[in-house]
């Protein structure tokens, strides 16, 4: 036998070391998995996931999968420890402590017609430091979690004789009682299940499962940890619901579970009892049901000496436990881990095609949507800024050519002369008063139409701006309708400066060479020879006695001719002088209105001429037009440009995105080809046992 076991040993350490393999390729393939959920649950692409429930399989939450990853973690520590451990589980009141007390061959365990285990009872070999060989330890633990035997702070030490009374206290604080149980001295000879020398085994009798729900639930939960399990059911009551439950449930990780029915012996029609038993275990345990001549066993605890069929018992169970520990102890982690790899493998294809049908149409959205919009956005662009130049450059022609036209219009003689046509002549005595309202008059029109010149350029520049809004809303106003900018406003310039002259006394007179007036010519003739002996100053009397004396001398000194003739002659001579005097004074008078209209509109347009003003006021007007709609182009290419970036920047996303979409399908590839692979090494090591 030890070279039996020894040859079952070394495969039994070879198959473990495969298993532990096993288990943490598939914890790395979790791990990614987890990983992978969480990265993508901030991504636009949506990564599917699973909505069917498994009991032990791959699942929806994050939660869960810390669930599969600690579980697996509980495997690995499973695997990796010697001791075996086997669960004692059943219905209330099945005879569970009788069991273990026969495996034991020692009435270890309180046993009563009333339930009286209320907590897990952990039972140990001898084969540790923590008894001797005639005395039992009892340790109750508080905390399994951070139990040290070697530590008494960690658990209550507990005599013997107080173990019934500890079972059966439905209040105590107690999760845990660990036993650890010296042989029997009168069975030193014997070999119990427990006391061997191969294998370090541990006996767990457990609360009924229908006590209540939260020691149910702590069983369902606790037989993930075991080796094997020991289901104890009464012949007498056969399978109830909770029974029923937990054997479906463990029967998903576990191929084999052993099935007692207890008190067999008080069964009258044994056959009958046989044949309904095991109809209800295949229905429940189906790997049971087939393996029945090794797994159920029908026996009587309570009076196991010398019964052939509780031996039998024991053999199969010490031979399942001691040299088929590749069945007992891997095969739970092995149907665990292909659980597992198969939701996994379910998943991680279910993703690839849903990543293959993101990534698809990720490229197509690029290539035959974007793209193709980007590029015919670009086009669009540029022709309307070209456009818009043409635009801006008509309509500063426009300005220029209509801002020098009206300047002309405005200073040409027709303009000037309706200008002071429109000035009233108050008389001779407001002479010039009349000569600076007609200045006044003349700078008031230049200033008045250039103003409206001004005004009209604005208008016109207005316009051409609310135009270039309509072009890129009418060309891009289906990529972004708030493309459209304000129309611009010019800023406050300086106004031309007012044309002023100064009236001068010449101005009164008219030159020969300013009228064309035929009429005018001829008074002013007149009135300028009047005006020129009158700003003289020769006297009316110095003509007389100059005529006197060429003219009329010899009359005079005629001693025939008689003082009336003289005095006659010398009063016709003084009324000729004054009607010259008055003659002229109407002349100068006349001619004052006509002179200043002349004079002064030839001074005016000589004013205008000097200061330039068609072709000063020509460039201040279009240099302003054209800096304000050079501005209003710049605008409008930025925001085109901005368009374009945001473009730019989206193609870079959805560059990106494929990007993402190929390195996560590159994922849900390998994770598929990793999670397949290993599920067939998975099954094959199965088959093997």
């Amino acid at each position: 036998m030890t070279l039996t076991y020894q040859q079952t040993d070394q495969d039994y350490k070879a198959n473990c070391q495969n298993v532990l393999s096993h288990i943490a390729e598939t914890s790395d393939i979790l791990n990614e998995m987890e990983q992978m959920e969480t990265d993508m649950s901030s991504s636009d692409l949506h990564v599917l996931q699973q909505q069917q429930q498994t009991p032990h399989g791959a699942a929806q939450t994050t939660s869960t999968w810390q669930a599969c990853l600690q579980h697996l973690s509980h495997l690995k520590a499973r695997v990796l420890d010697p001791l075996s451990k086997v669960l004692i589980t059943g219905d209330l009141n099945s005879g569970k402590s009788t069991l273990v007390n026969a495996l034991l061959n020692k009435d270890m365990l309180p046993v009563d017609q009333q339930p009286c285990t209320s907590i897990f009872c952990q039972v140990y070999s001898s084969s540790n430091d923590y008894t001797t060989e005639q005395d039992d330890i009892i340790h109750a633990v508080i905390d399994t979690a951070t139990y040290d035997p070697s530590n008494q702070e960690t658990y209550h030490p507990i005599e013997s004789r107080h173990l019934y009374k500890t079972l059966i206290d439905e209040d105590i604080p107690y999760k845990m009682l660990n036993i650890y149980t010296a042989r029997n001295q009168q069975a030193l000879t014997q070999q119990s299940l427990l006391h061997n020398d191969l294998v370090n085994v541990a006996l767990i009798d457990s609360p009924g499962l229908n006590t209540d729900s939260l020691k149910t639930t702590s069983i369902f939960a606790r037989q993930e940890e075991i080796d094997v399990v020991v289901f104890v059911v009464s012949a007498e009551n056969h399978f109830t619901l909770s029974g029923k439950e937990f054997l479906m449930n463990a029967a998903q990780e576990k191929k084999h579970i052993f099935i007692v029915v207890n008190r067999f012996d008080n069964i009258r029609d044994k056959e009958r009892c046989k044949r309904l038993i095991l109809q209800q275990i295949e229905l429940v345990s189906p790997s049971t049901f087939a393996q029945a001549k090794e797994l159920v066993h029908f026996v009587s605890a309570a009076h196991h000496t010398n019964d052939p069929d509780f031996a039998n018992l024991e053999q199969s169970l010490r031979s399942f436990v001691l040299f088929n520990r590749s069945v007992s102890k891997l095969v739970p982690a092995k149907h665990y881990l292909q659980n597992v790899l198969q939701d996994v493998h379910i998943l991680a294809t279910a993703n690839q095609d849903k990543s293959k049908a993101q990534l698809d149409d990720a490229v197509t959205n690029l290539e035959d949507t974007f793209l193709p919009d980007m590029r015919d956005l670009q086009k669009t662009a540029d022709l309307l800024q070209e456009s818009i130049q043409q635009l801006a450059i008509s309509s500063l022609e426009s300005i220029e050519s209509n801002t020098s036209k009206a300047i002309a219009s405005a200073t040409s003689d027709e303009a000037l002369d309706q200008c002071i046509a429109s000035v009233t002549f108050p008389g001779i005595h407001l002479s010039w008063q009349y000569a600076q309202n007609i200045a006044g008059a003349l700078a008031s029109h230049v200033e008045s139409q250039v103003d409206q010149i001004e005004e009209h350029a604005s208008q016109h520049t207005t316009e051409c701006m609310k135009d270039m809004n309509q072009m890129v809303v009418d060309r891009l106003g289906k990529w972004n309708a708030n493309i459209i900018t304000d129309v611009l406003h010019s800023p406050a310039t300086p106004k031309h400066q007012r044309i002023h002259i100064n009236v001068q006394a010449r101005d009164f007179l008219v030159e020969r060479r300013f009228v064309n007036d035929k009429k005018v010519a001829l008074v002013g003739l007149g009135t300028a020879g009047a005006t020129v002996v009158l700003f003289k100053c020769v006297s009316i009397k110095d003509m007389a006695l100059s005529f006197l004396h060429r003219y009329l001398n010899p009359l005079l000194d005629d001693p025939t001719a008689n003082m009336p003739s003289r005095r006659m002659i010398v009063n016709c001579i003084t009324a000729v002088g004054l009607l010259s005097i008055g003659w002229t004074a109407f002349s100068f008078a006349s001619s004052i209105p006509a002179a200043l209209r002349a004079n002064l509109k030839t001074k005016f347009q000589r004013a205008v001429e000097n200061e330039k003003l068609q072709e000063s006021t020509t460039y201040r007007i279009t240099h302003g037009v054209q800096n304000l709609l050079e501005s209003k182009q710049t605008e409008i290419t930025s925001r085109i440009q901005q368009l374009i970036e945001e473009k730019e920047q989206e193609k870079e996303r959805l560059e990106a995105r494929i990007l993402q979409a190929e390195s996560i399908l590159k994922q849900y590839d390998s994770l598929v080809f990793r999670s397949n692979a290993l599920l067939v090494k998975v099954k094959a090591s199965l088959r093997e046992n």
